[in-house]
């Protein structure tokens, strides 16, 4: 879910004599616009009281991103991402042929729990919230999308339901665990297949928190362990 504002003339650095001046800071310091991350702020926020941890996590970028986050708008701006953290809705991914080299069908079925879609909508308010704060005032100067004519709840799920896009991290294809649905046991080996495991974010039967980098690489490494203690 993404939020596009317009900044304030006098804060643009990506453009003309500024950008000539980021280019050359960045090339002395490794430092300054160019040095940042793709997303250099990210909170972890709770959208309503009486929880135990956030539930929501809201990202900011220096540019404006383009639609399914696939691309990057010629204009200066700021992009703020927002997301429900440990979603409930689940899609699918479907063999379509014996072609190996064949894509398969992909579900994503964003937004069909009830939850995230509560979340989603609290987070979007929340966001425009913040972006309107008035240590903000000489920063930003409107918003681009999706425009101050979306207020309402039924025009601001519609919206997310059509601009929002995946966070490429997906989970859970081949979770573990015990269960029918379970394709790898507690050591990560595939079910009635000897010789195989699966050591990747594919594994978790729940979505984690944050970014799934860390964890999946946590995983490999257990994996790892776990082949070398069965040679042994």
């Amino acid at each position: 879910l993404f939020l596009l504002l317009l900044p304030a003339a006098r804060r643009v650095h990506g453009r003309g004599l500024r950008l000539i001046g980021q280019a050359l800071k960045y090339a002395v310091s490794g430092t300054g616009l160019i040095g940042l991350s793709s997303g250099p702020i990210r909170a972890f926020v709770r959208t309503r009281d009486g929880l135990d941890a956030p539930n929501a996590m809201i990202m900011w970028l220096p540019f404006l991103i383009g639609e399914q986050m696939t691309s990057l708008e010629k204009e200066s701006g700021v992009s703020a991402a927002a997301h429900a953290l440990r979603p409930e809705s689940t899609g699918s991914v479907h063999i379509t042929s014996n072609d190996g080299a064949a894509a398969p069908a992909i579900r994503f079925n964003f937004l069909s729990a009830a939850l995230d879609r509560e979340i989603t909508l609290d987070v979007a308010k929340l966001l425009r919230e913040i972006m309107k704060a008035p240590a903000l005032a000489d920063i930003v100067d409107g918003e681009l999308a999706p425009g101050p004519g979306v207020v309402s709840d039924d025009e601001i799920m519609d919206w997310a339901r059509m601009a929002g896009a995946t966070c490429f991290h997906p989970v859970g294809t081949c979770k573990m665990g015990s269960d029918p649905m379970a394709v790898v046991d507690e050591r990560l080996r595939v079910h009635g297949i000897s010789g195989l495991r699966v050591a990747d974010a594919s594994i978790m039967p729940t979505l984690t928190s944050g970014n799934t980098n860390a964890p999946s690489i946590m995983i490999g490494e257990k994996a790892a362990r776990m082949v070398l203690e069965d040679r042994a």
